[in-house]
């Protein structure tokens, strides 16, 4: 696997040779930058995938903030925004930059291959995962540069195409895509090898099998989010019959990317593991320690709303334990993990941890730490070691996609949603209980866990959906479910799904901490104070002035949210 990143560093110096033009690439995002030297597509296709694995950090840290699942530690200050939702221009700009700088290597690929030649395999590959950032990227901001994206020095400032227009372009590059891979190598066809190819492992059946599975759960996803968008109702309709019926032709397994993480070199451990938990040397680092989670997630796991200790041992450190922080010379004893509530700031506010709280060190019987951690091999959780993989999307939320477009009141695919919501939450305790190679190591079984997780929970439509009386029940507990299943891995599936739904359900205008997860510090006008969306970075106001669309704030409500 440490192959692999050779081939990164090799494709990143050839991509970086226009550096003479760096003064001109200021808005490096919707321009896939020319380059001197000629470097094969093979080499470049798995940096691509890498540097799309990175940016989910971007968009998890979104959904953290938004969606309650983080709140801030004490001990720190310089919260601002995170805590009003005002968000400015330079908030979580890296979101866009970040996901326009593998469009721009994915473009690369793509334009140096072609649908039907030897390269056919790289460039269907290319396609979807461009597809995949793409629908990331619309769900955040919904106009965004498309069409023009990728023409160099030839156009600086390509103009942004509606939501709806890039939703169908996408939808159908992925459909094209998959007839790509469904096609039989030629005697000139060039195989992907497995180092090429850190998400699936390259062009044998299996992995081509993986990659549609991928490209048809995005592309579930897609008709899910626009199904009662007046825009595209017409499209969700006519598309939706190109989908296959069959769960199986969607993620049954997590799409993970792991181009050989090292737990040795800093530069090379899971970027993840790189914000939260230890640096090289062993020391712990700043976001994991002033970052705790809310009182509002952990009542999905202590009894507050549902009741899931497994799930949370699985999680957070010191779950369900004494834990005594010292706040200002004082020793506060609490029931684990530390908590806050988003925007209070009147000590005591308790502490974070060594490595955060997201990282569990269970099943072992005593918690690793520092460099320990970073080489562990038995550890489960949300952060496992420093050489996990990437999640792009959750086999879980693969179901939970099916669960909802299976609903009667939905019609998007056949399936039984009270088969498919079961799958979901079993896939969410598979992917938790294992360790960073993808190995399970919990001591109970799925099976077990899920069937003690509906008897600790009897009567709760959310955790046993027959319980649930209408479609829209159900679709309050499929979404849920999801919400729980993607805690700090891909978090803006959350939020993204609240805006969409309003589910998990809030009080308006509550600030109690099990009733909302809203910032105590928001002022914002809406009904639960929460931001709609985030804002387009300030690089594109400098450079391309002229397209970026004018007069979103952080009330304009994104193209899929449903109204308050």
């Amino acid at each position: 696997m440490r192959k692999i990143f050779n081939i990164l560093i090799v494709g990143a110096v050839i991509l970086s040779s226009s550096a003479c033009k760096k003064f001109l690439d200021v808005n490096e995002n919707p321009n896939n930058p020319t380059t001197d030297n000629q470097v094969s597509p093979t080499l470049v296709l798995p940096q691509a995938i890498v540097t799309s694995a990175a940016a989910m950090n971007n968009y998890d840290n979104v959904g953290a903030w938004t969606a309650g699942y983080k709140a801030n530690a004490g001990g720190y200050g310089g919260w601002g925004t995170v805590w009003t939702y005002d968000f400015t221009t330079g908030d979580y700009a890296s979101v866009f930059t970040g996901t326009f700088d593998a469009i721009n290597q994915l473009n690369y690929v793509i334009d140096n291959s072609t649908a039907n030649g030897p390269l056919k395999y790289h460039y269907a590959m290319a396609k979807i995962m461009r597809s995949f950032l793409y629908q990331k990227l619309v769900d955040q901001y919904g106009d965004v540069p498309y069409s023009e994206v990728g023409k160099g020095l030839n156009n600086l400032a390509p103009k942004y195409d509606k939501f709806s227009d890039v939703y169908q372009a996408v939808f159908a590059d992925l459909t094209s895509s998959i007839a790509i891979l469904n096609t039989a190598a030629e005697t000139s066809t060039i195989p992907v090898a497995v180092g090429q190819d850190p998400l699936f492992g390259g062009s044998a059946a299996t992995s081509l099998t993986k990659w549609k599975q991928f490209a048809n759960t995005i592309r579930l996803k897609m008709l899910v989010r626009a199904r009662n968008v007046s825009a595209l109702t017409a499209w969700v309709n006519t598309s939706k019959a190109s989908l296959p019926t069959a769960s199986a032709d969607y993620l049954t397994d997590d799409a993970i990317v792991q181009p050989g993480y090292s737990s040795s070199n800093a530069n090379q451990f899971n970027p993840r593991w790189s914000v939260y938990a230890w640096n090289n040397a062993g020391t712990s680092l700043t976001s994991g320690l002033s970052n705790v989670p809310t009182p509002w997630i952990l009542s999905f796991y202590n009894g507050g709303k549902l009741a899931d200790d497994v799930r949370g041992q699985m999680i957070y450190a010191s779950y369900g334990t004494t834990v005594t922080n010292n706040i200002s010379g004082n020793n506060i004893s609490f029931v684990g993990p530390s908590t806050n509530q988003l925007g209070y700031d009147t000590e005591p506010v308790k502490r974070g941890v060594a490595g955060s709280y997201w990282y569990s060190g269970k099943p072992r019987a005593a918690r690793a730490t520092g460099t320990t951690a970073n080489a562990a091999t038995d550890v489960a959780g949300v952060l496992k070691s420093a050489t996990m993989g990437t999640v792009l999307i959750l086999s879980a939320e693969s179901y939970f996609l099916q669960a909802e477009a299976a609903l009667p009141s939905v019609n998007i695919v056949a399936g039984n949603s009270g088969t498919l919501f079961d799958s979901g939450i079993s896939a969410s305790y598979n992917y938790l209980g294992k360790n960073s190679a993808g190995t399970y190591i919990w001591a109970t079984p799925v099976n077990t866990l899920v069937t003690n997780y509906k008897a600790a929970n009897v009567g709760k439509a959310t955790v046993n959906i027959p319980a649930a009386a209408t479609d829209e029940q159900k679709l309050e507990a499929i979404i849920t479910q999801k919400y729980i299943a993607v805690n700090m891995i891909t978090s803006e599936e959350g939020w993204n799904e609240y805006r969409r739904t309003g589910y998990p359900r809030i009080l308006n205008g509550a600030t109690g901490a099990l009733e909302t997860f809203a910032s105590i510090k928001s002022a914002k006008g809406t009904a639960d104070k929460l931001p709609s969306r985030i804002l387009y970075p300030a690089i594109e106001f400098q450079v391309n002035t002229e397209n970026v669309p004018k007069g979103i704030t952080t009330t304009t409500p994104i193209f899929y949210a449903k109204p308050l």
